[in-house]
């Protein structure tokens, strides 16, 4: 058995449902700050593993879309954001480069992974799209054929030069000139409208990746509930676009939370990975009566 194929094993063994491997030319137009070799010199290799996302969680998100069920949000940000699948994610990268360095004798770093780990090193939805596990959908977020936006990924570095995986070539995931629906459901405009805005293109080997603008100061107020009517008791920031100190300002403001492990959630929204049809959406929410679409959605708009 190959380094590859053992190291495929070890992560399903760590409860991992997808591993890709990418080689380190791949990420020639990283940010020189999130380049793998500012984090380990030497490295050749970028291996990346993937979780999905309870269906049964992200049904929670739909509670409170559609039904108003705001005291569920938790539920997302323990199971499917914060906690449960970045823990996951930390120990598996940790299997893995424990693996890599006791059995193939050579470097492995494993990466920080979520929100309520030890910073960020490299991009992981660019580290996703090098290994070949999807694309990049409109909303900048990863879709995978298995399960479209919803997955979290952890990232390990290593010298270890490992046969790369081919690009992902198979049926194109999105179609942001015919759907828009993560553009729809933001309530903040966030997500720069397809052909009407400004959009972001990455190259990797002869493929070119576009996604959206995202305007992260309009995500930020949403998915940390910075205003009354996204759910805060009060307007802790006096706009959908406050100044960066007008930003921070109500971060300081807003209330601890008791949903989960963050005091400053940041899990709040989750509408474009809830509700993109990528993954067999219909299928799995539609037709389970566990959603009724995203016109249901309270902040929808046409």
């Amino acid at each position: 058995m190959s380094l590859k194929d053992e190291i495929k094993e070890v992560a399903r063994n760590s409860g991992m449902q997808l591993c890709g491997f990418a080689n380190i030319e791949r990420f020639a137009e990283s940010p020189p700050e999130l380049h793998p070799t500012r984090v380990l010199p030497g490295c050749k290799t970028v291996i990346v593993i993937g979780v999905r996302l309870l269906d049964g969680v992200i049904q929670a998100n739909f509670r409170d879309f559609e039904d108003g069920r705001t005291d569920l949000k938790g539920l997302y940000g323990t199971y499917a954001y914060t906690m449960l699948p970045n823990f996951q994610l930390t120990k598996a990268c940790y299997d893995i480069a424990q693996y890599i360095e006791v059995h193939a004798e050579e470097v492995a770093t494993p990466c920080s992974t979520g929100p309520m780990t030890n910073g960020r090193q490299v991009s992981m939805r660019h580290c996703a799209v090098a290994a070949g596990l999807g694309e990049f959908g409109w909303m900048s977020i990863v879709l995978t054929p298995e399960y479209g936006p919803r997955n979290r990924f952890g990232a390990i570095l290593t010298t270890a030069e490992i046969e790369p995986d081919p690009l992902y070539s198979g049926e194109k995931l999105c179609h942001p000139e015919k759907c828009g629906i993560c553009t729809k459901v933001c309530p903040s405009g966030a997500l720069s409208a397809y052909g009407e805005k400004g959009k972001r293109a990455v190259h990797m080997e002869d493929r070119t990746f576009e996604y959206c603008t995202v305007d992260m100061v309009k995500c930020f107020v949403v998915e940390e509930r910075l205003r009354k009517q996204y759910g805060a008791p009060e307007d802790y920031a006096p706009s959908d676009t406050p100044t960066r100190e007008e930003l921070e300002e109500a971060k300081r403001r807003a209330s601890v939370s008791d949903l989960g492990l963050q005091h400053t959630p940041s899990w709040y929204c989750g509408r474009c990975l809830s509700y993109c049809p990528a993954g067999n959406w219909g299928k799995k929410f539609k037709s389970r009566g566990l959603s009724q679409g995203y016109r249901n959605d309270r902040f929808f708009k046409e």
